[in-house]
């Protein structure tokens, strides 16, 4: 074999070595971006499922006085009903699910609203009210398929 035919066999072989590395980068850095994309998707999940609850459990401990915070059913389904008096004037703030997203409507006390009028918070999958007793909540949000609960006492019903 002359020295021309050994020097262009080193050279395919070298370029297949290397053409070999640069499909293996691509290849690593292909599945490094998936899994990164995989675990920022789980966190922005967790983080709107916590943001949720907190804004419940901070809207029912801001309004924590006695027979302030009750559940109604609104079209099947419950809701948190919040009562307060401005100005002598009686209001009352709900929380609900609706259309895949935890709303808040804030009205007259008594006064008729669409679900669909209130304020959309956050979006999720489920949202579930129920109440375990007379002063202990239970809040379970589902947002793809990661589930997160609150269970919120109220103090103004607590006995001491």
């Amino acid at each position: 074999m002359d020295r021309q035919n050994q020097f262009s066999f080193q050279f395919i072989f070298v370029m297949l070595l290397y053409l070999i590395i640069v499909i293996l980068s691509v290849m690593i850095i292909t599945l490094g971006k998936n899994v990164y994309d995989n675990i920022n998707e789980d966190r922005n999940t967790n983080y709107e499922l916590q943001v949720s609850l907190s804004y419940i459990a901070n809207k029912i401990r801001q309004s924590d006085k006695n027979e302030a915070v009750e559940i109604k059913e609104l079209n099947g389904t419950n809701a948190v009903v919040i009562n307060e008096v401005y100005d002598e004037e009686k209001y009352q703030t709900w929380i609900y699910f609706y259309d895949g997203a935890i709303y808040e409507m804030f009205t007259d006390a008594d006064s008729a609203f669409e679900l669909s009028d209130g304020m959309k918070v956050v979006e999720v999958n489920i949202f579930i009210i129920e109440k375990v007793n007379d002063e202990l909540y239970k809040f379970t949000a589902v947002s793809n398929e990661e589930s997160s609960e609150l269970y919120i006492s109220l103090y103004s019903k607590a006995v001491i």
